[in-house]
């Protein structure tokens, strides 16, 4: 085996460091800056994409601190114009129930002096009616002394006792 052989040893040795150490130039001077760049420059972009997303997240947590407040601000306009509308309504049945209660009282006074001039007049014709029955129930009954004058008196007298 040639590489054995320690006459060769010297000159393999020899090239084994020229090799090594061009190898070591080559990556030293044109592969580990380039590496280098690329590594940083992949550091910078995750570092912008970083910078980038939490200029995006701030922005939506912004657009979503104004949303939820035009959101309450709408709640609060929306519940204030349905208390106003409520207070409203309230004061249009309270005016409209004090209208009908007044109409219905007015109505009831009506139909109540109605009633009682009709009864007033019912009870004067059963008056009526009530004094010529009973003449005639006399004058049948052969009281014919009895005139209508005499049970008009009488029923007056009843009325100033009664």
């Amino acid at each position: 085996m040639p590489q054995l052989n320690w006459s060769t040893f010297a000159s393999q040795a020899f090239w084994l460091i020229v090799c090594f150490c061009a190898l070591w130039a080559m990556l030293a001077y044109w592969v580990m800056p380039k590496l280098a760049d690329v590594i940083e420059q992949r550091k910078r972009k995750i570092v912008d994409y970083v910078q980038k997303a939490d200029a995006f997240n701030t922005a939506a947590k912004n657009s979503l601190d104004k949303y939820n407040e035009a959101l309450s601000t709408a709640r609060a306009q929306a519940e204030k114009q349905l208390s106003d509308g409520r207070i409203e309504i309230k004061k249009q049945l309270e005016m409209t129930n004090r209208k009908m209660t007044a109409q219905l009282n007015k109505k009831i006074a009506d139909n109540e002096f109605l009633l009682a001039s009709e009864k007033k007049e019912t009870l004067l014709q059963i008056e009526d009616i009530s004094k010529d029955l009973a003449y005639s129930i006399l004058q049948k009954l052969g009281f014919t002394k009895i005139t209508h004058q005499d049970l008009m008196q009488i029923s007056l007298k009843d009325k100033d006792n009664g």
